[in-house]
C-alpha cells in the first residue's frame, strides 16, 4: 500500500497566514513543536502537510474518514515515519524548487499496538484449568441462520473461553452439533431447564441469528432478567429490546453491553439513520447514559461510552463490513466479561476485532475479508498481544 502527494510551498505559506488556527487543525502539539524549530517553517509545514496527506491515501481512505489528527509523525533524528490507526508508514519527504512531495508505503511487518489497552490483558497463569476462563453461554441462532451462532461461539472460544455453549432452538440442536467441534450446542425443552443452565454461566452473549418470534423475545427476557450477569446483546435481541426498552429496567447498572449499527441504533433510539450518522457520539452518549448501558455503536471509528466515558476505537477497516462481521464481536466481547470491567471488555474487544481485520487486509486485502478471517487471525493478534504481558 502506497502514497504520493505533491504540493506547493507558496500555497500552504499562503493557507496558513490566511486561516488562524490552521496548524492546531493539521498538526499535534509535538509536530507543532517541530514546526517552530524553524526560523522559515513553510517548507517543513508543506513536508509534513504533504506526508500525511500520502499516508491517507496508502490507507486507501484519503483525508476524511482518516483525519489529520488521526495521523502521527514521528522521527528517529531526521527519519521520518507515520503512525496511523494501529499501522505504521515508512516516509520519505523531499522538495523541489517550490514543491514539497512525500511518499508513504505501509509498513507489513510492524503491528503497533495500543499498550493502554494491551496492560489491561493479562497473561495466563500456569496452574489454571478451563473453568478459570469462563462458561459462555451464546444464545442465538435459528433456521436458516444457523451461521451466526456459529461465528458468535467459536470467535468466544478463540479468545480464551474456558466453555462455550450455544444454546440454540430445538429443531437446530442435530445441525449445530454436527457443525460444532469444540463449542457445545444446547437445547432445553422447558424455561426451567433454561434457567437452571443459565445460573451457571459466568457471562451471556444473546441476538445474533436468532429471530424475533415468540421464543426469542422470551429468551431475551429470560436473559435480561439475570441480574448478576454481564450480558452483551446484538442483532435480533436488539431489535426486539428496540419495542421493549422498559426491558432495560431490569439490569444492574451498566452490566450490559449493546453493540447496534447504525441501522439498529436508529431502531433503538426511534430516529432516522440520517440523525444517528449526524449526531453520532451525542446520541451514543445520550442513551447510554438514560439507559445504564455500555452503548457501543459500530462503524467507522466505532464509539464505546456509559455516557460519561468515551473511548473511540482505531482498529478496523472497511473490508470488515460483511456479513457476520458483528457476530463474531459479540463472541469477543461475551468472553471478555468474564474477567473484565464492562467498558473495558467493549473497549478491548473493538480494539482486538478490528486490529484482526486490519492484519489480514495488510497481508491480503480488504475485499476478500470474510467474517471467519477475523476468527482465524486472531492467532497472529495474540502472538503480537503476548509479547507485551
Amino acid at each position: 500500500m502506497y502514497g504520493i502527494d505533491i504540493i506547493e510551498v507558496k500555497r500552504v505559506k499562503e493557507i496558513a497566514e490566511k486561516h488562524d488556527g490552521f496548524l492546531e487543525k493539521v498538526f499535534n502539539k509535538e509536530e507543532i513543536e517541530r514546526i517552530n524549530k524553524r526560523k522559515e517553517p513553510y517548507e517543513r509545514i508543506a513536508g509534513m502537510y504533504a506526508a500525511k496527506e500520502a499516508v491517507s491515501k496508502a490507507m486507501g481512505t484519503g483525508i476524511g474518514k482518516t483525519t489529520f489528527h488521526d495521523i502521527k509523525l514521528k522521527y528517529d533524528g531526521d527519519v521520518p515515519r507515520a503512525e496511523a490507526c494501529g499501522k505504521n508508514f515508512y516516509l520519505s519527504i523531499s522538495h523541489e524548487k517550490n514543491y514539497a512531495i512525500a511518499f508513504a508505503k505501509l509498513d507489513e511487518d510492524k503491528i503497533e499496538l495500543d499498550k493502554d489497552i494491551i496492560k489491561k490483558l493479562k497473561r495466563r497463569d500456569s496452574d489454571t484449568h478451563k473453568g478459570d476462563y469462563g462458561k459462555i453461554a451464546i444464545i442465538a441462532g435459528s433456521l436458516g441462520m444457523s451461521g451466526s451462532a456459529y461465528l458468535s461461539s467459536n470467535a468466544a472460544l478463540k479468545m480464551g473461553a474456558g466453555l462455550v455453549y450455544n444454546v440454540v432452538p430445538e429443531e437446530l440442536l442435530n445441525i449445530m452439533s454436527i457443525k460444532f467441534v469444540e463449542p457445545i450446542a444446547k437445547s432445553f425443552k422447558t424455561i426451567d431447564a433454561m434457567i437452571e443452565f443459565l445460573k451457571g454461566m459466568d457471562s451471556i452473549a444473546i441476538g445474533p441469528g436468532m429471530g424475533t418470534d415468540e421464543s426469542a423475545i422470551l429468551k431475551l427476557k429470560l436473559a435480561i432478567s439475570f441480574t448478576d450477569k454481564k450480558i452483551v446483546i446484538d442483532a435480533d435481541g436488539l431489535n426486539i429490546l428496540s419495542k421493549n426498552l422498559k426491558m432495560l429496567k431490569e439490569r444492574e447498572e451498566f452490566t450490559t453491553v449493546l453493540t447496534p449499527h447504525e441501522g439498529e441504533f436508529a431502531r433503538l433510539c426511534h430516529k432516522s439513520v440520517e440523525d444517528i450518522r449526524e449526531n453520532r457520539l451525542e446520541l451514543s452518549k445520550e442513551f447510554a447514559k438514560k439507559h445504564k448501558v455500555i452503548l457501543l455503536l459500530k462503524g467507522n471509528k466505532t464509539i464505546i461510552t456509559d455516557g460519561q466515558r468515551v473511548h473511540i476505537n482505531t482498529t478496523g477497516n472497511p473490508g470488515m463490513a460483511t456479513a457476520g462481521s458483528g457476530d463474531v464481536l459479540t463472541g469477543i466481547i461475551a468472553t471478555l466479561l468474564k474477567s473484565h470491567d464492562v467498558f473495558d471488555a467493549a473497549t478491548i474487544g473493538a480494539y482486538i476485532h478490528g486490529l484482526s481485520g486490519d492484519i489480514f487486509a495488510n497481508k491480503n486485502s480488504m475485499t476478500t475479508l470474510r467474517a471467519r478471517d477475523l476468527i482465524d487471525n486472531l492467532d497472529e493478534v495474540f502472538y503480537e498481544i503476548e509479547k507485551l504481558l
